[in-house]
């Protein structure tokens, strides 16, 4: 015979206010509720129309036949309560680069450090601002601060640059961060931190409805802790559907040659770290002592002759970047890059023409629906 006893285990303060916001999570969370002292005054207004814009060309929503900027917040349901600005039409368009008293959590923070440990910086900067600006921002800061391989191809002049890593798959990590950040706490924020062997994308906040890093490399339901943020990130074009974006870049990663970034869980943060060495040992570029003394900015900068391949004619750096981009995105349109580039639609319009002139892009099908051929000097057509 045997007495099986009931034992009572309390649950720990963190667990359980958890799995309480979880279940208030459909009705009543951070990015739903009024911004208060907000007006449509102090919102970025460009910004506001170019996802208006950009979501209409892609098909993801009709044109509401009006551009008045309530009219098109109403529409991607960004006011509550009969009327006021959300914290969500907040944090995706208060204008750029102010820090806010009351939002001091729309925060970006990118840093380079020397060597694997936080010991010692070689770059750190704050940026304060909307969430699409900010993703810009930590863009900028990996195209300048990852190594880019240049090397010559046979009967071309220009050079053709190989980042470290697939420019979408990282695209893709930082659209995560912004769009599943926990932005409850006033001492949040996106982080991105290089080392010599690795990069860090850090987001504040935690996996919630069940999910764990193992499960985010298997076909998953999507439940965004942000909806209205993800929504807006998924009219402009930057995320494509919810629920396949860690698969998305372990693909990209595998199709590079590389291994997927891991995922892990630390107190209060979700960091996906990417393995700068072993990207470096798997396309054979110079790694081990060499690397530890060598900031990555000029290991990126030196990588040409390093391999003995010479620079050769550049085609200037806003058309270098633009092939970049194309290269793993074809489809993206002027204002994409404008975007991402943080460059001009203007400018980015010069630099096509000068690219399409010199022999190294086509345009295939129509303005829109179309995409962009980047073009060896062998496939030029006659």
């Amino acid at each position: 015979m045997s007495v099986v006893l009931n034992t009572t285990r309390v649950m720990p303060r963190d667990v359980q206010q958890r799995l309480l916001l979880e279940e208030l999570h459909a009705v009543q969370r951070w990015e739903n509720q009024p911004a208060e002292g907000w007006d449509i005054a102090r919102l970025d207004l460009r910004e506001l129309t170019v996802t208006l814009e950009e979501s209409i060309r892609r098909g993801r929503s009709e044109d509401p036949g009006t551009r008045e900027p309530m009219d098109i917040l109403r529409g991607m349901n960004l006011l509550v309560d009969g009327g006021r600005l959300s914290r969500a039409a907040v944090a995706l368009f208060c204008k750029d680069d102010t820090l806010l008293s009351d939002f001091p959590q729309f925060l970006l923070k990118v840093a380079r450090f020397k060597g694997v440990t936080r010991d010692e910086f070689l770059d750190n900067r704050q940026f304060h601002g909307n969430a699409f600006a900010l993703m810009r921002k930590a863009e900028r800061f990996l195209i300048e601060s990852l190594p880019i391989a240049g090397r010559i191809v046979p009967g071309r002049m220009e050079r053709e640059d190989t980042p470290l890593f697939p420019v979408e798959a990282l695209r893709e990590a930082l659209a995560n961060a912004f769009v599943h950040r926990d932005y409850a706490t006033g001492a949040g924020s996106v982080g991105v931190a290089l080392y010599d062997d690795r990069l860090e994308i850090i987001s504040i906040g935690d996996l919630h409805f069940g999910l764990t890093p193992e499960k985010l490399l298997r076909e998953h339901e999507s439940k965004p802790w942000n909806p209205l943020i993800a929504q807006a990130f998924y009219r402009r074009g930057i995320i494509e559907t919810w629920g396949r974006g860690t698969l998305k870049i372990a693909r990209l990663m595998r199709a590079a040659g590389l291994e997927p970034p891991v995922t892990t869980v630390r107190t209060g943060a979700v960091v996906v770290t990417f393995d700068v060495t072993a990207a470096l040992a798997a396309r054979g570029w110079p790694i081990g002592k060499a690397i530890g003394k060598t900031p990555l900015k000029t290991l990126g900068k030196t990588l040409g002759k390093t391999l003995g391949k010479t620079p050769g004619k550049t085609i200037g750096e806003t058309p270098r970047l633009i092939l970049i981009q194309l290269r793993q995105t074809p489809a993206l349109s002027i204002p994409d890059l404008a975007s991402r580039l943080e460059k001009s639609e203007s400018a980015v319009e010069r630099a096509i023409r000068k690219l399409r002139e010199a022999g190294r892009l086509q345009r295939i099908g129509p303005a829109k629906g179309g995409y962009w051929q980047v073009l060896n000097e062998d496939d030029k057509l006659p």
